[in-house]
């Protein structure tokens, strides 16, 4: 079970389509909080703010010399990744908030990621 569960993560962590719309889902959650945070919806500062922070920190090529370092480095920002998620989970099951446009943008990332993950599995 390891070794196939090891496989598929090399497989989707190689996947250019799959890693592209994995770093485009936090761009999209910013873009629209920042929308949100310009009809001035209640919490959209917030969210845009650490949305910017997880963007730039993604970007950011870090290269560390230890490998506890790059762990660390990977460790934070799958944290970062998935709490950025759930912010806007929270967020947009809890006002529904304006513009819809942008978060029927990130809700159509996230059903088309799993999708993605899926066929460059069956791919191999």
């Amino acid at each position: 079970m390891q070794a196939w569960l090891e496989q598929a993560l090399s497989l989707l962590s190689a996947s250019a389509a799959f890693r592209s719309l994995a770093l485009a889902i936090p761009l999209a959650i910013t873009v629209a909080a920042l929308a949100g945070w310009r009809q001035r919806v209640e919490g959209a500062g917030q969210l845009a703010l650490f949305g910017l922070f997880v963007c730039l920190w993604l970007a950011m090529p870090w290269t560390f010399a230890y490998l506890e370092l790059q762990q660390a480095s990977l460790a934070l920002s799958l944290l970062c990744w998935f709490w950025l998620l759930l912010a806007w989970a929270r967020h947009v099951l809890g006002d529904w908030p304006a513009p819809i446009w942008g978060h029927w943008l990130v809700g159509t990332l996230l059903w088309v990621l799993p999708v993605t993950g899926a066929i460059v599995l069956i791919r191999g």
